[in-house]
């Protein structure tokens, strides 16, 4: 598996990771590791609240060790599983020389205790940083969060844009940009599968109101719609089916211009993006999209708000951007990408993104992160931290 000159397995621990409760919490991070691991050997620990005390493990595609308890206090039980897992971890023979934590709070609270002398880094993907959304948690967390990343090695913003926000927010160890992963063997240059005359539009996300504004998107591609009969739109995902579809309604979109997709797997997600010409996302807050940047490697352009770190990889070559909230523009800017769709060429979108966020590329990033960090890490230096064969 190794072809770097780290043999050593990094601590793995992380916020945001699918468990039995939510399925899909922390897929990107799940990402993160599948590329890393790719380079280095990955063990990952998290826990999360649920209906019973167990711990679950894992060995495939890497060794996962995770903590479902029955909360009794906020925080001090979130810090306790993670200690069990940690003690699971020693009693089978791991001992670890530097951790990756993913997403800083909750469970970085273990390196304010029972981890507080094992160096880490952090990759941060949370947009509560910025300061229209700080409002939204406690600041007794805040307050954690800015300790325990002001303890961190490194801390790797997936964008510019949360890099700022950190630093607002009081971060004041060293920022290193490490983006989001895409599995380039599911998301690959793909020909337009077009299957008649319609000019095609896909939006996949977890529907929420909220951040995403389905609402926005509808209005939006309505308004495009009375321009252009010639329009379709695929819209899903994850969340509320029957509120999307009750919002189609209301919005009084003719049937033979819309479907409704329910959740999908990557593999589907590829297969919608292959029979599309854009993808569309109109949210009020993000940070770097992963499905924009699966969308850009399978060799589609974008139409998207001008939010978050989106302005950072998308520009003119990679589709058009809108101010948030103006449904005007984004009916404008659908109308537009289809009268210029012919000028984008599609495959070298495809390779330009692919040679920024692939598993090799990423893996190859953090690989250098970790050996700046703690060098000792490397093969060649006698160390007795070795995983158990």
């Amino acid at each position: 598996m190794n072809a770097s000159n780290i043999d050593r397995p990094i601590l793995h621990i992380a916020s945001w990771y699918p468990n039995p409760q939510d399925p899909r919490l922390g897929n990107f991070v799940e990402e993160h590791l599948r590329a890393i691991d790719s380079l280095i050997p990955v063990v990952v620990l998290s826990a999360f609240e649920y209906d019973r005390n167990e711990i679950l493990v894992n060995e495939k595609p890497f060794l996962q060790v995770q903590v479902l308890y029955k909360k009794k206090w906020p925080v001090q039980s979130h810090y306790k599983a993670l200690e069990r897992g940690y003690r699971h971890l020693q009693k089978i023979g791991f001992q670890f020389k530097l951790a990756h934590l993913h997403v800083s709070w909750p469970s970085g609270i273990a390196f304010q205790g029972f981890l507080k002398q094992l160096p880490y880094v952090i990759t941060e993907h949370y947009s509560g940083y910025q300061k229209s959304r700080r409002h939204e948690w406690s600041r007794l967390a805040q307050h954690m969060a800015r300790r325990i990343m002001n303890k961190a090695q490194v801390v790797c913003p997936v964008s510019k844009q949360l890099a700022n926000s950190l630093q607002e927010f009081g971060v004041d160890s060293k920022l290193e940009i490490v983006g989001n992963v895409v599995n380039t063997h599911i998301f690959n240059f793909q020909e337009l599968k077009a299957s008649d005359a319609k000019f095609r539009l896909l939006h996949i996300s977890s529907l929420q109101q909220e951040t995403k504004n389905i609402k926005g998107i509808l209005s939006g591609f309505k308004k495009a719609l009375e321009k252009d009969p010639e329009l379709h739109l695929s819209i899903g995902g994850d969340g509320d089916i029957i509120w999307l579809n009750k919002q189609i309604e209301a919005h009084k979109i003719p049937s033979g211009n819309i479907q409704v997709l329910s959740a999908l797997s990557r593999e589907e997600v590829a297969q919608q993006m292959s029979r599309t010409n854009a993808f569309l996302l109109f949210s009020f807050i993000e940070n770097q999209p992963v499905v924009l940047l699966e969308s850009l490697c399978l060799g589609r352009p974008v139409i998207a708000s001008k939010v978050g770190g989106i302005p950072e990889f998308i520009g003119t070559e990679q589709g058009i951007l809108v101010e948030s909230k103006n449904e005007e523009a984004l009916a404008e800017a659908i109308l537009q990408l289809k009268e210029d769709f012919r000028n984008f060429d599609l495959q070298s979108i495809s390779i330009a993104a692919q040679a920024l966020y692939s598993y090799s590329a990423i893996a190859e990033e953090f690989r250098q992160l970790y050996l700046s960090v703690r060098p000792s890490i490397a093969s060649g230096h006698p160390d007795p931290n070795l995983a158990p064969q």
